[in-house]
């Protein structure tokens, strides 16, 4: 039976830990405070994998006892966590090892420049939409159906024997061509700045009584999502990444060629789950927009597509949210991407900047 090691304590990681586990693998459960996990590492789980109770094997807050034996690492983490991780992971890692961002907002090349031999994953959404509901408790109310999952190397053996383990872990997945493909798949840095900013006044308003992906999402706001998705498929096409572009459109849709099938935006907003307080240190800011879309809007000042819908928003969150994305974001430039060839070569076969 294969080894699973599951990195973090959020809603993401409680959904992989029960959804792996309930695969048949062996989950080894990192968090950063023992303290944390549930007594017995018994977790409750309700939503689409059905309702029940797993005891996950292995729970430690020792990074190297996670990873040591695990033929995959998932870190379903947050962008601006994920270089703290790897100031740990790295040297806890072993050549041939497969890590997983999911999702990585290009994670995948911070990691190939941490630790060569080992291949790095990105998914492009988050495999599931999910919230921790009480301590030891997750409600899982979609999963993808489709998830973009690209590489650093994109290509060879070591990269195949990767996508292998984690097409087996996530049936879903498909394949991309590389991790700078896969991080341009990515809809959070798309979705998020756009709801945040454009329903400020709700978020602060009203608390936790506001939904933002039902009273949030208004005619308006999604034609500004699509506009901002027409730019991001605009950046892809100058940049010449092949295959689909994975359009947001197909979620408002309801098409099953989306990410998340064809009924999840109804299973979304009936699950009443995002009534959630927003602030400006929330994972849609911190990640979204400021590693996601500005590393995205530089790539298109790089490339000189124009951005004017990304950019605006940009602008509008440094005054409205008191953060400075050019500064505090993760542009192309503060991690050594923002050279186009050397990027597309360095993504496609691994190697240093």
């Amino acid at each position: 039976m294969s080894v699973v090691a599951v990195l973090g304590g959020g809603n993401g990681a409680h959904a992989a830990v029960v959804d792996l586990q309930l695969k048949g693998y062996r989950v080894a459960w990192w968090r950063r405070d023992a303290g944390a996990f549930p007594p017995d590492g018994c977790l409750r789980y309700t939503g689409i994998l059905g309702e029940g109770e797993i005891t996950v094997e292995r729970c430690t807050d020792v990074l190297a006892e996670a990873v040591e034996d695990a033929d995959l690492v998932v870190a379903p983490l947050p962008a601006d966590a994920q270089p703290p991780l790897l100031d740990r992971l790295a040297p806890a890692l072993r050549d041939g090892q497969a890590v997983a961002f999911t999702p990585g907002t290009f994670g995948s090349w911070l990691g190939a420049q941490r630790r060569p031999g080992v291949t790095f994953l990105e998914t492009g959404t988050l495999p599931y939409l999910a919230r921790v509901t009480a301590p030891g408790e997750v409600s899982i109310p979609v999963v993808a159906t489709r998830l973009p999952t690209g590489s650093i190397p994109g290509e060879g053996p070591a990269a195949d024997a990767a996508h292998e383990a984690f097409a087996a872990a996530y049936p879903s997945a498909v394949r991309v061509s590389d991790g700078w493909d896969a991080a341009l798949c990515n809809w959070g840095p798309v979705l998020h700045p756009p709801l945040i900013v454009q329903n400020l006044g709700a978020i602060e308003s009203l608390g936790d009584a506001f939904d933002i992906h039902a009273a949030g999402t208004s005619e308006g706001v999604v034609r500004t999502i699509l506009a901002v998705d027409e730019e991001r498929i605009a950046l892809r096409r100058t940049l010449n990444l092949p295959g689909e572009h994975w359009p947001i459109r197909t979620h408002y849709d309801e098409s099953p060629q989306g990410m998340y099938g064809s009924d999840a935006k109804r299973r979304l907003v009936e699950s009443g789950l995002w009534r959630e307080r927003l602030h400006p240190r929330h994972r849609y800011v911190t990640e979204d927009l400021l590693c996601g879309l500005v590393l995205t809007a530089s790539w298109g000042r790089a490339a000189g597509q124009p951005m004017p819908v990304s950019e605006a928003l940009l602008t509008l969150a440094a005054p409205s949210l008191g953060v400075d994305p050019w500064t505090e974001g993760r542009s192309a430039a503060s991690i050594g991407a923002e050279d186009l060839e050397v990027l597309r070569a360095a993504a496609r076969h691994g190697g240093g900047r």
